[in-house]
């Protein structure tokens, strides 16, 4: 091979090398994974209640409906009783009833609570209005309600809302409401019998005059004068 042929391919060769770019350096890698901290936590419920003592009952459950009768006019007595309508129980209470309306979920039914808590003040208030004890509890010797461990409530379904035939409205006085009666339609006894399983199998017992009234079958609870604070529409709480 001629020397001079073998010189020209090495000053190819070179010029073609020095014409490349330059490689990249490599990447390196973080020597510790970059950490993304988690978001903050939800602000922690605010109580303007004693929680020791008293459970609201929907914020254990926003699907229980309320229909507190004794905040309005629409009760036997025509007359608003109390101040604003809030359902709170004894938290044993609460409980119980919470299970209630979860075993009911099961046939799309739940709770709808005519009247919980009671407080010595609007006892009396009642008591003023109808003295009469096969009505109102004197307040002198005191409701179940006022322990924070009566119910008057009823079932709905949950996707209408609307209430099963128990036979007559709440707070109907007459023999039609006994939960002894039992001339009544299939349909209502069924209905009663339905109500009645499911709170007594959580502790709740019946009376006899009122298919609407539960009494929690637990220890006696002391009777109470503590009032709830009222809160303005769309108020926190």
């Amino acid at each position: 091979m001629p020397r001079s042929w073998f010189l020209s391919l090495l000053l190819c060769l070179f010029l073609c090398t020095c014409g490349r770019a330059p490689e990249a350096p490599p990447v390196l890698q973080a020597a510790f994974p970059v950490v993304v901290p988690p978001p903050p936590p939800p602000p922690a419920p605010v109580y303007d209640y004693d929680t020791s003592k008293w459970t609201e009952l929907i914020r254990l459950d926003s699907t229980i409906r309320l229909d507190l009768r004794y905040a309005t006019d629409n009760n036997f007595m025509k007359r608003v009783i109390y101040d604003c309508g809030r359902c709170f129980y004894r938290p044993e209470v609460a409980r119980a009833l919470l299970r209630v309306h979860h075993d009911l979920k099961a046939r799309n039914l739940g709770l709808k609570m005519f009247d919980c808590y009671r407080p010595g003040p609007y006892q009396q208030r009642l008591w003023d209005v109808l003295p009469d004890a096969r009505y109102v509890a004197n307040p002198k010797r005191g409701s179940l309600h006022s322990r924070g461990a009566a119910a008057d409530l009823t079932l709905v379904e949950l996707d209408t809302g609307e209430e099963l035939d128990m036979g007559t409205t709440y707070d109907f006085f007459g023999e039609e409401a006994y939960t002894t009666t039992t001339d009544l339609p299939e349909a209502v006894l069924h209905n009663r019998t339905l109500f009645q399983q499911a709170m007594r199998k959580h502790g709740f017992l019946t009376i006899r005059t009122e298919w609407w009234h539960f009494n929690f079958a637990g220890p006696r609870l002391e009777l109470s004068d503590w009032v709830w604070p009222c809160v303005e529409e769309g108020g926190e709480r």
